[in-house]
């Protein structure tokens, strides 16, 4: 009854002391599980060892229970993807840490924290951790580090998924809508939340819907539409096809795109993966085409890691398609739009991912392809 109490009285000083944490802490149900060594959420309920818990000063207690919480509230519960779920839950610790403390909200001593990584997204610190685990090393269990608490995805198919986080941004815009009269919402929420309420579609989203647009539909003369025939009026079929079979992939590896790459790979994993794509080339250019990295279902997730180099030439990415003869279904150049590019007009669709880009510099250059601007 104690400990209840205890957990009951953090609550309640969340509320109180961080009424935006404690909103979004309120619903959801704690329960015991001493198989596990701290604390942990499913970004429905949050569960607790109870040694552990009763070690924690309420103040402590406060705030793994409002780290719990960060996960499911930026979604790391939901986007893990393939990636290994320890790294990807140390990541996160990385990312949401300093912003609890940044509020005066106090942590277990050990608690993931590097000065390195402020700023940083869960995605970006990520790819920095990988790129530290030597091959046969890498964590194939889940497990606490730091004292937090981890969260874990289960296996939780995309509409629980899709579930799971639409919960979360009602609750993250009912947090907002009973905070902001105190002028309590978080600036890191505060952007996130008028997303939800004014919905753009979001460069990721155009992207995946050309991909799945490509994927889904082609047209067929060699079987007429049978619906106009008795009109006399022939039309092509609407036929499904089975997938994109080659998707290739330029990155601008100027040095300009560092910020964006960790996304954009989580994005192509996605996409690969909902479109069913044989093979995905991802090739680094600046002048000239530097690395070419060939991607199947048994290689994901897609990892985009660019070193930077010189000036910008698109030119390069196409020579490479043809002189290799490669045929793909759908090019997509992620740049931002400074380069000389090519005279002439590919046979095959081509996205341009556009980001920090002035429109002014590329109109009249850009002849072909459909242009996405990251917003």
């Amino acid at each position: 009854m104690q400990l209840e109490r205890k957990l009951q009285t953090a609550r309640s000083h969340a509320l109180l002391d961080h009424p935006f944490f404690g909103t979004l802490l309120c619903p959801m149900e704690m329960k015991v599980n001493n198989d596990i060594e701290t604390f942990a959420t499913n970004g429905v309920s949050i569960y607790y060892n109870e040694e552990y818990a009763e070690s924690l000063t309420t103040e402590l207690t406060m705030g793994v229970l409002l780290h719990e919480v960060m996960h499911p509230a930026f979604f790391h519960v939901t986007r893990r993807g393939t990636r290994n779920p320890m790294i990807w839950n140390m990541a996160c610790d990385y990312a949401i840490n300093p912003l609890l403390i940044k509020y005066g909200i106090k942590l277990p001593e050990g608690a993931l924290i590097d000065k390195k990584y402020d700023d940083w997204s869960a995605d970006a610190i990520y790819n920095d951790l990988l790129s530290t685990v030597k091959e046969g090393n890498m964590p194939s269990s889940l497990g606490d580090v730091g004292g937090t608490g981890y969260f874990e995805d289960g296996e939780m198919t995309s509409s629980q998924k899709q579930e799971v986080e639409n919960e979360w941004k009602q609750r993250l815009v009912g947090a907002a809508e009973s905070c902001k009269l105190r002028g309590t919402v978080p600036g890191e929420f505060a952007s996130l939340i008028e997303k939800f309420l004014e919905p753009k579609v979001l460069w990721g989203e155009k992207l995946r819907m050309y991909a799945h647009d490509l994927v889904r539909w082609d047209s067929s003369w060699s079987k007429p539409n049978k619906r106009y025939i008795d009109q006399g009026i022939y039309l092509p079929s609407v036929k499904r096809l089975n997938g994109i079979s080659k998707l290739i992939v330029a990155v601008d590896d100027s040095g300009s795109a560092v910020q964006y790459l960790p996304q954009f790979g989580g994005e192509l994993t996605s996409i690969f993966e909902e479109c069913d794509i044989d093979e995905c080339i991802v090739l680094y250019i600046d002048s000239a085409v530097n690395n070419v990295q060939r991607y199947t279902d048994d290689d994901l997730p897609i990892v985009i890691d660019s070193k930077g180099g010189g000036g910008t030439s698109f030119e390069p990415a196409f020579e490479w398609v043809e002189e290799n003869n490669e045929e793909p279904t759908l090019f997509v150049y992620l740049t931002d739009m400074y380069g000389s590019f090519p005279e002439y007009e590919p046979d095959y669709p081509v996205i341009w991912v556009a980001y920090d880009s002035d429109p002014k510099y590329y109109e009249g250059k850009c002849h072909f392809g459909e242009i996405i601007e990251v917003e």
